[in-house]
């Protein structure tokens, strides 16, 4: 007889296919596409357009804690299946886009309100619950959704774009979050193990969970405790200059190389190589962390953008290139995989996704910045080498940080 599936790995498939066409997808990898089509229809400049993703940061770093605080209030599916709609509905609204810069700001503003509920904050607290032991391979696999919307997003928005034109071409992105990832996550998407009668990883019931009548189980700390605590702060200054740094790094590339001669097919090819290693990373990190302890699986990735930034940094071109980011992109990949899987050890389920959020929004807050910091560098100085040398420090600084976390404290199983 054929062995059933563990219902956590269902809310993995969920997690991931809502990741691919979430909020981050979205505007990450739709966004670029849809560049050329508004300036030729509205006469906008690329500046203005890209002031959009500035304000988009802006306001995931103020409401991605308030986001993860009504998840742990109500629960995943009660705030992501709405968020999956909303943002459905704000995409919609985008077909009748005036000329008016402002209507276009207005939008893109909501959509990290409206579909907050679709972004990692949401799904890992999930996925947190439903695994224990896999629980560093279960957030590797869904957090991997980001990358596979990256390959798919993109050009499926360039073909709506060919066969129907930008406006129709958002209304298809709205129509694949309803036809698509809302039956998914309506069928498979659930917030507890305890919800079914089981136990995370697919255990028998704990005796805790029993006592209260089947509900998940909740250890841990809260927000006030967090935030009492070294790690809190280790985390979130770790992230922060991490996403500062790769973000400066991984959303510069192609014109980093271009600055050297680099022609645009063999940079966007390098940059390709970058997107599907961040995948990797995710992956095996997740793995690994399972097995080893996290923070040494995160110094121990990050080794590798240190070598590889120091390359690009000492104007490597062709292979070395190459190298450089496929070691970025692992990192990329591991350490937003590793920042929940450590949110989780560290600080419990209690208050998962709201702490997840304001470690997230620093990591959204460095990544949104350090693109601007790249090219401030290049325009003041005359070149990316100072800002790339910067970032090596970045690196460097995230490990001992890092390294100073300890060891996982253990939560009592009564202490609800």
């Amino acid at each position: 007889m054929a062995r059933k599936v563990f219902p956590g790995w269902w809310v993995v498939l969920a997690a991931g296919v809502g990741l691919a066409t979430g909020v981050a997808a979205i505007n990450v990898f739709a966004f670029g596409v849809f560049q050329q089509p508004l300036i030729d229809a509205f006469g906008w400049s690329r500046t203005e357009i890209a002031l959009t993703l500035l304000l988009v940061t802006v306001v995931t770093v103020f409401t991605s804690p308030f986001v993860g605080s009504l998840v742990d209030l109500h629960g995943v599916r009660r705030v992501a299946l709405p968020s999956i709609v909303l943002m459905a509905a704000a995409l919609a609204s985008l077909y009748w886009l005036t000329p008016n810069l402002w209507h276009f700001y207005l939008v893109y503003a909501l959509m990290p309100i409206l579909g907050g509920g679709t972004s990692s904050v949401a799904y890992a607290r999930a996925i947190t619950r439903w695994f224990d032991r896999r629980r560093g391979l279960a957030l590797g696999v869904a957090l991997a959704g980001v990358g596979v919307g990256g390959m798919v997003i993109p050009r499926l928005t360039q073909a709506l774009i060919d066969a129907y034109g930008w406006r129709l071409a958002y209304v298809g992105l709205a129509v694949l979050c309803v036809v698509v990832t809302l039956p998914v996550a309506a069928l498979f998407l659930r917030d507890s193990p305890e919800e079914r009668g089981l136990a995370p990883d697919g255990d028998v019931v704990s005796p805790a969970a029993a006592a209260a009548g089947g509900g998940p189980v909740r250890v841990g700390l809260d927000r006030a405790g967090a935030m009492r605590t070294r790690r809190f702060w280790l985390l979130i200054g770790a992230f922060l200059v991490l996403g500062v740094a790769i973000g400066g790094v991984m959303l510069q590339l192609i014109p980093i190389l271009r600055a050297r001669g680099v022609d645009a097919t063999t940079s966007a090819g390098i940059l390709s190589l970058l997107g599907a290693s961040s995948v990797v990373g995710r992956i095996g990190a997740g793995y690994l962390v399972d097995r080893f302890h996290a923070p040494h699986v995160a110094i121990g990735f990050l080794l590798g953008p240190i070598l590889g930034v120091a390359l690009l940094a000492t104007g490597a071109t062709g292979y070395g290139a190459a190298a450089a980011a496929i070691l970025v992109g692992l990192a990329a990949g591991a350490e937003v995989d590793v920042l929940a899987y450590l949110v989780g050890r560290y600080f419990g389920t209690r208050s998962y996704a709201e702490l997840y959020g304001y470690q997230y929004s620093m990591w959204t807050l460095g990544s949104g910045f350090g693109p601007l910091l790249t090219a401030i560098a290049y325009d003041r100085l005359g070149g990316y080498e100072p800002a790339l040398w910067a970032y090596v420090g970045c690196f460097v600084v995230a490990c001992v940080m890092l390294a100073r976390l300890g060891p996982y404290p253990r939560f009592d199983l009564n202490a609800r």
